[in-house]
């Protein structure tokens, strides 16, 4: 059991590291702030969740990444979300209230999430989730549909805890 874990947390990282240049987003933050993915490299890994504030899935997606997020927290794991939604502010702020989420809420043009994803507009289907080493490498991406979200909580959990792992040893 432990080997097919680490296998099928292994898998995403190996067909990342062909990538040369991580991906960067900008995103938009409420009150007019923005930050750039590549900001989040260092201390610990991050993972980044793309999602819609009307969606079931990331309804039950985000919360798991803010459980998860507290959880590995102290060892330097953090997260954002990105928002697909049209008219973003007003929904992201409510979203994070109603869902209890903490880590950054922001949003992003479509074309944008699309490059940093890697995807083609039509193909955008969310929750996706992407997730970078401390030096902020590409470790892995999820989209959406990925056996990964079917047990998420734990998939994340395991994932945290190999990087988390990493970053200590590194240090």
């Amino acid at each position: 059991m432990t080997s097919r874990r680490n296998l099928l947390l292994a898998a995403p990282s190996l067909l990342a590291a062909q990538s040369a240049k991580p991906p960067v987003l900008k995103v938009s933050l409420p009150g007019g702030k923005s930050l750039l993915t590549s900001q989040l490299a260092g201390p610990g890994p991050f993972a980044v969740s793309i999602f819609k504030t009307s969606c079931p899935h990331c309804q039950k997606s985000l919360p798991i990444i803010e459980k998860v997020t507290k959880e590995f927290s102290s060892r330097g794991f953090r997260a954002l979300g990105v928002a697909v939604d049209q008219n973003p502010e007003p929904l992201v702020q409510q979203f994070a209230k109603n869902y209890g989420i903490s880590f950054p809420l922001g949003w992003a043009p479509i074309e944008d999430i699309c490059k940093f994803l890697d995807t083609k507009p039509e193909m955008l289907y969310v929750p996706a989730l992407v997730v970078f080493n401390r030096a902020g490498k590409l470790h892995a991406r999820y989209p959406a549909g990925d056996a990964f979200f079917n047990f998420e909580e734990n998939n994340l959990r395991n994932l945290a805890e190999l990087l988390t792992k990493a970053s200590t040893k590194k240090s």
